[in-house]
């Protein structure tokens, strides 16, 4: 029966029925063969149809019918879409290149919704509910224009059965299947981001609205009749997932089906409805008996979900949220939630710490957890929808939508109801006054947590922040946060007279204190100007953290934090070694307060007073051995990967900002990373952090840092090697460790750095991300070793650069082209004549040399050409510089260098080297003229294009080239002139603006941008390369003069050489360069 055998099976819904039970047995064998007949059988006629009849044939197993339908919701997804033929062979198995048919589409689509509106198994009509909403989302209105007509006649006809029969089973199944296709349709069509799809679903909403509030509004009547029936019937729980599942259809018909809802009277009357009813509902569920936990559970999903509503509604349409009926009022209600909650909460504490027992049993105190759970989503929901509130005043959503003078006068509306009515100077009081006192307050059950799992609770505190959506206390300081910022006036004095009252009473509860410490932390932005905050730590919390009393470890790890808070707000330098004493103090592992917990917000917080702006290294220093030895032991003593990543993020910060001054504690660092990396096994996130911050030692160190190549190098061949397996997750961070280690090594290089380059260049292949990186390394490697690189790795690196032409931006291929300078430079300084031969040799086997011809001769062409027929160039301007600077460096390292190439280059193409020097010297004055002039060229879309260090070597080198006394070079004496008068009279220029004869220093060697760190070795080696560079110090002048003369005394002397060359120059061009006094 497979495919795999070679014999094309036929499709027959008997195969079809055998390739499904093979798929879905628990041969692995099996499974492979039968999917691979099914995926041969996609393209074939009929095969979809097959797929929805064994769905549909109920005698079947239920494992075969789910295969089915997973199957054909798959192919919906890949061969729906009219774009779907992509996924289809040009011919297929089927003969013809085709996706699903449109009149198998048709026939799909119309048995979608009948055929299984009163499927039994939930989770296969689940699945079908998804087909419905997918196909509907991509043919709806245009060929499917009746579903929602359909579904709608289906829901209201199953409605009024169930209304009139009371307890008609099948009805009421078909309205749960048809509720369930409805949600999923207008949740595909809600989550549309195309205006048409938005308008479809606008467009149809008001029909569905008006049928489905109805629905809603009887059958909550229904089960709210039923709800004190012990036990609970069948009827009751039915009725209640029928009501929401209504409800989540209204919920995002509201949000995504108008664009006003507060203008539509329906709207508005079901809003009124349940604003009421979600209180009824909520305090209704408190009277529900562990027992009857599915209504519970129905109950608690209803209250959650009007909830959602009313948030979707007030962050997609703020103005609308405040203009619809009782909104206030509901806020207020949603406010007492999170006051009751928050009592509730100080109450379980208040329990826990006396050790009272509530008296309830095991299933009793089940139900009660799950009930404060409930409670705190809805205070949750509570506190979300004031923060929303806060932004619809303080940080209304841009839009670039045109608004009418109606939309704008109901913004401003809301944004007056919800600063005048709703946020008065006693709510908002009242407002932070709950969240300080009732939800800063450490609870008992989190005290637990700290002490069984410290690492784990530090951490998950310390991330709590990103999830403030979901989880109430982080909520409630965003909340607090909101507040505070947006009404300095009104809580300023408030929050002040609070702090005063509690820090200087030394017996206050710790745990109120804390609290007060949270608000004044979060606070720091608004407090600063208030609170002395110097003053306070030095009176205050250097006391503090020294009471030895049960309890004041809460205390010691929020004085931590408060610091971290304030440091980079308002903490004077003077205060600032207070600051590294405190943080002594509480990483001390000997004092029994500064538990594991306290000890690692202690750490963390060192490195907010660390990284910060003002920071100073001198005031820091005296502490760093100590701090040092404390992190080290706390890194050792934690076992969690995450929470050492985060230890480890403090020292390479701590380094950072030390620089060159971490030498002495740098073997005490080192020394803990070796075990560290083998004991992570394949945790490659905390290998990256000790590449990390091995990169910022080495950087730090600079030429000290030799003393660990021992560790380095291992390191970074395991993390760029190919079979390491580690490559794609270090490689980033590897090649940062390998830049700071070779730019930091000095001369002569060590064999173990010299043996990694084995394991570069295979990485100029592994893509655009890193290729950056390579090519920089690349380049250091031949500024610091010259001649391993040529003599050894000129073959690889060669080919490499051949290619990468042509596919990179200007500024990479710069560096390659940069790299070759210097590698020419270097063979003529290392061997003479035969270095550059072999050099020469090389760039031509590799394909380099020709490429870089082959692109300037395509320029030339491109700019021979004018009117309509006219092509541009294929090089960038940039990359044409680059070219013509790597041709100078071969003239400027010796004449026949170039010669010798070009003449390969030539004849590999039959030309002679005469012919192709013609428009290599035509485009190369173009491009100089460019240079010195400054013109825009049509072409190139550049001006003034060239670094000045780049027009001075092509000038010298196109003066030299009068070495060869080729009549290619002497005919274009009128060229060498102009560019001479332009570059020379530039020169004179700056001489007279510098008061210094620039004829011999074209630039000024601090404007070369060599390293952004002055210390390096790199540094030192890179302006020894441009100090010794021949064009940086060649008197261009003498150079001009002495190879005029040159040529004319080997060419018959100065009227032989006048009459032959130069009468061809124009008398203007010859006057102009006269006036230099050259010659």
């Amino acid at each position: 029966m497979s495919a795999a055998s070679g014999n094309a099976v036929p499709l027959s819904p008997q195969f079809l029925l055998e390739a499904l039970q093979a798929a879905s047995s628990q041969s692995q064998e099996l499974v492979k063969h039968a999917s691979a007949q099914l995926k041969d059988w996609e393209t074939r006629p009929g095969y979809w149809s097959l797929l929805q009849d064994a769905f549909f044939d109920r005698s079947l197993p239920v494992e075969i019918r789910w295969l089915a339908i997973i199957t054909l919701k798959q192919g919906v997804d890949k061969y729906w879409r009219k774009t779907a033929n992509k996924h289809v062979p040009l011919f297929s198995s089927a003969g013809l290149r085709s996706a699903m048919s449109k009149d198998e589409k048709a026939f799909l689509r119309s048995r979608l919704l009948s055929s299984s509106i009163d499927e039994p198994h939930h989770q296969l009509a689940l699945q079908n509910a998804v087909i419905v909403a997918k196909v509907a989302r991509l043919e709806y209105p245009f060929d499917w224009p009746e579903v929602f007509t359909e579904l709608t006649s289906i829901i209201r006809d199953a409605s009024r059965s169930t209304s009139e029969t009371g307890g008609d089973e099948v009805a009421t199944l078909r309205l749960k299947r048809s509720l369930s296709m409805m949600l999923h349709v207008v949740k595909e069509l809600a989550t549309g981001r195309l205006v048409r799809t938005k308008a479809n679903l606008q467009s149809v909403t008001p029909e569905v609205f008006k049928a489905l509030g109805g629905v809603y509004v009887r059958y909550v009547e229904v089960w709210h009749a039923l709800l004190d029936q012990r036990p609970a019937p069948a009827k009751l729980v039915d009725s209640m997932t029928v009501s929401l599942l209504t409800l989540k259809v209204l919920r995002r018909l509201i949000v995504a089906g108008y664009e006003f809802p507060n203008r539509v009277a329906e709207v508005r009357e079901l809003w009124s409805i349940l604003s009421g009813q979600v209180w009824a509902i909520f305090e209704a569920e408190k009277q529900i008996p562990p027992i009857e936990e599915a209504v519970s559970t129905l109950l608690k999903k209803h209250v959650i979900n009007i909830g959602k509503l009313f948030l979707e509604v007030g962050s997609s349409h703020a103005a609308a949220f405040a203009l619809l009926p009782d909104t206030l009022r509901l806020l207020g209600k949603y406010w007492e939630v999170v006051v009751d909650h928050g009592n509730s909460l100080m109450q379980q504490s208040s329990q826990q710490v006396n050790g009272e027992s509530n008296g309830k049993s095991g299933a009793e105190q089940k139900a009660e957890g799950e009930r404060t759970k409930f409670r705190q989503r809805v205070a949750l929901q509570g506190m979300l929808l004031f923060r929303n509130c806060l932004r619809t005043i303080f940080s209304p959503v841009a839009t670039f939508k045109y608004r009418h003078k109606a939309e704008k006068d109901e913004t401003k509306e809301a944004t007056t109801v919800f600063k005048i009515q709703l946020f008065t100077p006693e709510t908002v009081t009242h407002c932070m006054e709950v969240l300080v006192t009732k939800y800063f307050v450490i609870r008992p059950s989190d005290l637990t947590e700290w002490e069984e799992d410290p690492e784990g609770w530090s951490e998950q505190w310390e991330n709590a922040v990103e999830s403030w959506e979901f989880l109430i206390r982080p909520c409630a300081e965003k909340l607090f946060m909101d507040l505070v910022l947006n009404f300095k006036e009104t809580l300023g004095e408030p929050l002040m007279r609070v702090f005063s009252s509690v820090s200087s009473d030394e017996k206050s509860d710790v745990l109120i204190k804390d609290a007060i410490y949270t608000a004044v932390g979060l606070a720091a932005p608004v407090l600063h100007t208030t609170l002395n905050f110097d003053q306070f730590m030095h009176n205050t919390l250097v006391k503090e953290i020294q009471i030895q009393q049960p309890g004041y470890n809460i205390l010691r790890r929020r004085i931590a934090i408060l610091i971290g808070q304030w440091v980079s707000v308002k903490i004077s330098p003077d205060s600032r070694p207070t600051v590294y004493r405190i943080t002594q103090h509480l990483l001390n592992r000997e004092d029994p307060l500064n538990d594991l917990v306290v000890r690692l917000s202690a750490a963390r917080n060192l490195k907010r007073s660390v990284e910060e702006w003002e920071f100073g290294v001198e005031s820091f220093l005296p502490y760093v051995d100590d701090l040092f030895t404390k992190l080290m032991s706390l890194i050792n003593e934690v076992e969690q990967t995450e929470v050492r990543m985060g230890l480890l993020d403090v020292i390479g910060v701590v380094v950072e900002r030390l620089e060159h001054r971490i030498a002495p504690y740098a073997e005490s660092i080192i020394t803990i990373l070796p075990p560290l990396w083998e004991q992570t096994g394949d945790e490659h996130l905390f290998k990256q952090a000790i590449l990390t911050i091995l990169t910022k030692l080495v950087s730090a160190m600079k030429d000290k840092s030799l003393q660990y190549h021992h560790m380095v190098i291992p390191l970074i061949r395991f993390s760029v090697e190919p079979g390491s397996g580690m490559q794609v997750y270090l490689l980033e961070d590897a090649l940062d460790l390998w830049e700071a280690a070779i730019r930091a090594t000095p001369a002569p290089a060590p064999q173990g750095l010299l043996d990694l380059v084995t394991y570069l260049l295979p990485c100029v292949e592994l893509g655009t991300l890193t290729l950056r990186k390579v090519l920089d390394i690349i380049e250091s490697y031949v500024i610091l070793a010259p001649r391993e690189m040529i003599e050894v790795h000129r073959a690889g690196m060669f080919d490499a650069f051949a290619s990468l032409q042509g596919t990179l931006k200007p500024e990479a291929n710069g560096i390659i082209t940069s790299v070759v300078e210097i590698v020419i430079r270097a063979a003529e300084a290392l061997g003479g004549e035969q270095a550059l031969s072999v050099v020469g040799n090389e760039l031509i086997r590799s394909g380099f040399l020709p490429t870089l011809l082959e692109g300037i001769e395509k320029s030339h062409e491109a700019h021979q050409t004018t009117g309509p027929n006219r092509r541009y160039a294929p090089l960038d301007a940039i990359v044409m510089t680059d070219y013509f600077s790597v041709l100078s460096r071969m003239v400027l390292a010796s004449t026949t260098m170039l010669a010798e190439n070009v003449r390969v280059c030539a004849e590999r193409k039959g030309r002679t080297m005469d012919s192709d020097m013609e428009w290599i010297l035509e485009e190369w004055f173009r491009h100089v003229r460019l240079w010195t002039l400054g013109t825009r060229d049509a072409a190139s879309g550049f001006g003034n294009i060239g670094h000045p260090k780049q027009r001075k070597l092509g000038c010298i080198a196109l003066t030299r080239l009068l070495e060869t006394n080729q009549g290619w070079i002497l005919k274009r004496l009128q060229d060498l002139m102009t560019v001479w008068t332009d570059v020379v009279t530039e020169l004179q220029e700056n001489q007279g603006a510098e008061g210094y004869h620039s004829a011999l220093i074209y630039w000024e060697a601090g404007q070369e941008s060599v390293s952004e760190d002055v210390e390096t070795a790199e540094r030192r080696r890179r302006k020894e390369l441009l100090i010794s560079d021949p064009a940086q110090s060649m008197d261009i002048v003498a150079l001009i003069k002495h190879h005029l003369t040159k040529a004319q005394n080997e060419n018959g002397g100065p009227e032989a050489f006048r009459n032959d060359w130069v009468v061809n120059v124009d008398d203007h061009v010859l006057a102009d360069f006269g006036k230099l006094g050259i010659f």
